[in-house]
């Protein structure tokens, strides 16, 4: 007697792969990103700073900010609109709105990572002892570590020279620009540290933060370039598909 069945096999899994400037999934991820943001925003400082922070004497004189976030933002926009503008001009068909979104995960990520750091280690900004002799408040003067102008700046320039470099035939504009953003970017860290708003350690730390960011953020959304993605395993098969949307 010859017996015949299918052998039952286990229901295939789909995994999840996170790829921003998809537009099917920034629907979803860039809100949940905000939320991270907002969350560990709200979370307060510890009373006194940790480690390596604990012993810190920050004895200058508050100096007024000359590089508001709104002048920051500003002088970003200046540079993105011509960018994106040559860089369509050039090759019409590349996805320039996902990179826009890539920006937006760019600077979610980076925001998450300065915020967690600030209330994290609620180093004293380097006024903080003067203002506190001096009976002033401050909203934010244990949130020096690490500078948010600096991380900031630095994924936008990161994110934009690489995308330059890519999308622009033309290479010496390419480099006119990066060398426009990273200068700003430059210009905007070391300004929080001649205004006395951060240390020296909180600009140089908050720019390799920010640069990192921008860097994999790009080449991530470099990578999907408007594809989804779909990772399917079985037993003794793995299998990676790309469908055009």
């Amino acid at each position: 007697m010859i017996c015949e069945s299918d052998i039952p096999r286990p229901p295939q899994a789909e995994c999840f792969i996170y790829t921003p400037g998809l537009w099917s999934q920034d629907l979803y991820t860039i809100p949940l990103e905000g939320l991270l943001v907002a969350g560990v925003s709200a979370i307060q400082p510890p009373e006194t700073p940790r480690w390596p922070f604990e012993n810190e004497t920050a004895n200058a004189a508050q100096n007024p900010t000359r590089q508001p976030g709104a002048l920051v933002v500003g002088m970003a926009v200046s540079m993105a609109v011509p960018l994106g503008a040559m860089v369509l001009n050039d090759r019409p068909d590349f996805p320039v709105w996902s990179h826009v979104r890539g920006l937006v995960h760019s600077h979610l990520w980076t925001e998450f990572l300065t915020s967690s750091a600030k209330n994290g280690f609620g180093r004293k900004r380097p006024f903080y002892d003067t203002a506190a002799r001096q009976r002033q408040s401050g909203v934010d003067n244990r949130r020096s570590f690490f500078s948010g102008h600096s991380s900031h700046s630095f994924a936008f320039a990161t994110y934009a020279s690489e995308l330059a470099f890519d999308a622009l035939k033309d290479q010496n504009a390419a480099w006119i620009f990066a060398t426009l953003l990273n200068g700003t970017a430059f210009w905007v860290a070391g300004s929080r540290y001649v205004d006395k708003q951060h240390n020296l350690s909180d600009v140089f730390v908050g720019g390799l933060v920010g640069a990192t960011v921008g860097h994999l953020t790009y080449h991530r959304v470099k990578a999907v370039n408007g594809y989804p993605v779909t990772l399917s395993a079985a037993p003794g098969r793995v299998s990676v598909s790309y469908a055009l949307r």
